[in-house]
């Protein structure tokens, strides 16, 4: 598997992986595409996961959307893209979120050695957001 940036060969496959997590999905990655903040996975010369993330989250990065083909899900796509971000990210904090009713992803979370950082309450999808920090280094 090789985790890159996101080149515009892979808008279409980044935006169809994206389409699966709502509606405002879509131009929400579309800016970070423009600032050329995704990552994708790709095997076997598909796109099988993307990360999106930013570096101007006070002063931290902060990874805003993962999503990974739900027949690749649970073989070490998202584990790699966190790497990835890990790797290139310019502050020694990662942060990353997600909705309080996905265990799936409050799971990875604690098995990649994020910390609980707190929630916000009150967002129009109606459940709580969870946050995540992890000390990348000193």
């Amino acid at each position: 598997m090789e985790i890159r940036a996101a080149q515009s060969s892979d808008v279409q496959a980044v935006m169809q992986l994206a389409a699966g997590l709502g509606p405002r999905a879509g131009p929400f990655v579309r800016s970070h595409l423009d600032r050329h903040h995704v990552l994708v996975a790709e095997l076997d010369g598909e796109v099988v996961g993307m990360l999106a993330y930013r570096t101007d989250w006070f002063q931290c990065t902060f990874v805003t959307l993962v999503s990974v083909r739900e027949d690749y899900r649970k073989r070490g796509v998202a584990r790699a893209l966190y790497r990835a971000v890990e790797d290139m990210s310019p502050s020694p904090r990662l942060f990353s979120s997600t909705e309080e009713t996905n265990a799936v992803s409050i799971q990875m979370h604690t098995a990649l050695g994020f910390q609980s950082s707190g929630h916000i309450d009150n967002l129009p999808q109606g459940y709580r957001e969870l946050f995540f920090y992890k000390r990348l280094r000193s």
